[in-house]
Formats: C-alpha cells, structure tokens, sequence
C-alpha cells in the first residue's frame, strides 16, 4: 500500500507541491485547515503530514508551532520550497479591472510591496491561497483576483495578470514533515525544540550554554508570548550537529532544571537548499 500524507489547502498549493517533492508516490489527501491536517494525522488517517512552519521573508507560522506544541507528533523530516507568487485572474481579466485580491496572510505578507502600489484594491484574507485560486476560479468576476502559485494557475484555468510578484527574490518557505512515530526520514543532523525558562537571573545564556558545551550549534532561536502568562515567553529553536542521542539526551537533562517546560519536537535530516 502507498503512503498517505495529509497537507493543507487544496491542489494547486504551495503544501500540495512540497509534499509531492518529499513523497513523489504517495496519495495526498488535502485539508482546509492546519488543524485538521494535523488532526488527520493524530487520528491515524494519514502516515504523515506536512505543515509550512517558517517563510525567509514573513517569518515563522505560529498556528504550526501552537499545534506542535500541544500534539502528540514528532518531526521527522524537513522540505524547503522555492516560493513564487502570481497574481491570477480569470481569462479575459486585464489588471485595471481588478478590485479585490484575495490570498493566505502568509501570501499577503510575502508581496507587500507589489500589493502596496495598488490604488483602490481590497486585499482579503483566504485560508489557503491555492483556495483562493480556486474561488477566483468559480467567480468568473474579471474584478476579483487571487495571489497563488503556477501550478494553482494550470489548476483552475486562470491567466497571469502579473508574475513573481513576491519582494524578496530568495522567497523561501519551510515545511515540517510530521509522524506519529519519531523515526527521522534519513540520518539526523537536526532538531527543534521549544522551551520556557525559569524566572531567574541567567536562565537563558545558561540553557543556550549548556547546548554549546555539548557540541550543538543553535541555528535559530524565536520568542513569543505565552498566552496566559503576561511577558512570560515560549522559545523554539534549531539545533544542528551530530544528532547523537546520548549526547542530546545529556544536554535536554542539563538544561531541564532551567527551564519550566522543555519538549523536544524532533531529530531528522536537514533539507538542501532548493535553486532559486
């Protein structure tokens, strides 16, 4: 039997086509939201799933974080896609017609610039910018347009009104590959993790000293609020290094009496770089 992977949105987006990448002869199966992908996953309808988790230029996805951090999943893998944005619109549709673009918040963010010099445009917010595409689609309203990807284009019979429409010209975004079991897909030489420290002079520097000590390099650390604790914070971060697990076993124990919470996500292979 092939796999099941689980990703959200529909055919056309940017998740479907970062989750083809990673498992070429699986059977996707697609979701409206992050939630139910992750769900699906919980639940035993899919093999793995696949969540956006950080853009180069919009930062990180924090509803892929909250899920993370409350679900029984594990990483156990990592795709990184190049990420171009078009403005489609129905055939026919010519750019002066166009009074309301829809797109995900993510999408949105990533063309800020282009979205900025257009005078009398409602930008919306979609839950999926392949959805989007299709609502365009189903609309047939030379007026109203969608920001997606080519492969939402080819889907949903649209026309280009402008292409590559995103600022940065190195827009990348990264997805989670995420199972119920914690075998990493390939050798380890990553991990994430989040934590909070413990409200004492030092906690931080101590708690990132301990991971330097042990020979593993913090690639990335993020802080966000905690929601029901006033400036109180959750940090993720990215280790890299020999994922060997006596040796990270050592650190998360050295730095457990620090910390008020301290949960490793996953170890797994780190993703090459894609070519612009």
């Amino acid at each position: 039997m092939s796999l099941i992977v689980a990703y959200p949105g529909t055919a056309g987006s940017f998740s479907c086509s970062a989750a083809r990448s990673a498992f070429p002869d699986a059977e996707l199966i697609a979701f409206q939201t992050f939630e139910e992908t992750a769900q699906a996953l919980t639940d035993w309808r899919c093999d793995y799933a696949l969540l956006p988790i950080e853009n180069s230029h919009a930062g990180v996805v924090l509803t892929t974080y909250r899920l993370l951090e409350k679900l029984p999943v594990h990483i156990v893998g990592e795709v990184i896609r190049v990420i171009h944005h078009q403005l489609l619109g129905v055939p026919g549709a010519r750019m002066e017609d166009i009074r309301v673009i829809s797109s995900h918040p993510q999408a949105i963010a990533q063309c800020g610039e282009f979205l900025s010099r257009l005078a009398g445009v409602q930008v919306i917010t979609s839950g999926n910018t392949a959805l989007s595409a299709k609502e365009t689609a189903e609309k047939k309203d030379v007026s109203f347009a969608a920001i997606a990807s080519m492969e939402a284009q080819k889907e949903y019979g649209l026309s280009v009104l402008a292409g590559n429409i995103e600022t940065s010209g190195n827009n990348m975004t990264r997805f989670f590959i995420l199972s119920n079991d914690s075998q990493p897909l390939g050798v380890p030489d990553k991990a994430t993790l989040v934590f909070r420290v413990k409200d004492e002079v030092g906690s931080l520097v101590k708690v990132l000293s301990i991971f330097s000590d042990h020979s593993l390099n913090m690639t990335r650390i993020e802080s966000r609020p905690v929601p029901e604790s006033s400036f109180q914070y959750f940090f993720s971060a990215d280790l890299e290094g020999k994922m060997d697990r006596s040796i990270l076993r050592k650190a998360l124990e050295a730095a457990k009496p620090l910390t008020q919470e301290l949960r490793l996500l996953g170890v797994y292979p780190k993703a090459k770089m894609p070519v612009s």
